[in-house]
């Protein structure tokens, strides 16, 4: 006999011998549903895996707060049509698009986290936000 197949029967054997032939399904099946929240994690990581490269991951794309922020700083929109479409970059990650809103608002990136850049365009709003009560007063209409 092959060592191989030596080896095989003794660890069937050691198996048998240790938990009894009542423990045997229920090992089975703990391996048999192991095998399959690897196989699902594996799957979703090529998944996650393969929209990153091709920059469609929604965990790339712009939060919801920056969007917010970016508006309270009224950043200047350039018309789609000024720019010739061969100038235009092919696609941008959600990373690229906050590092690039950063610069323009003249906030440092070098080192910081996605989440910190965040922070800092968040702060950057809501420190330039005017204040609502003002503008109404200053309108000439009286307060209700």
């Amino acid at each position: 006999m092959d060592p191989l197949e030596l080896g095989s029967i003794a660890a069937i054997i050691l198996v048998f011998f240790l938990w009894g032939p009542q423990k045997i399904p229920e090992l089975a099946r703990m391996v048999a549903q192991a095998r399959r929240e690897f196989d699902n994690a594996s799957r979703e990581f090529q998944k996650v895996s393969t929209e990153i490269q091709n920059g469609t991951s929604p965990f790339l794309a712009p939060s919801t707060p920056v969007k917010a922020a970016a508006a309270a700083l009224a950043l200047p929109q350039t018309p789609q049509r000024a720019v010739p479409p061969s100038a235009q970059p092919s696609s941008k990650t959600g990373d690229q698009l906050l590092i690039e809103a950063a610069r323009r608002l003249g906030i440092p990136t070098g080192g910081k986290t996605r989440e910190q850049i965040q922070q800092d365009i968040i702060a950057m709003a809501q420190h330039n936000q005017p204040s609502g009560g003002s503008q109404a007063s200053s309108a000439g209409d009286p307060a209700p």
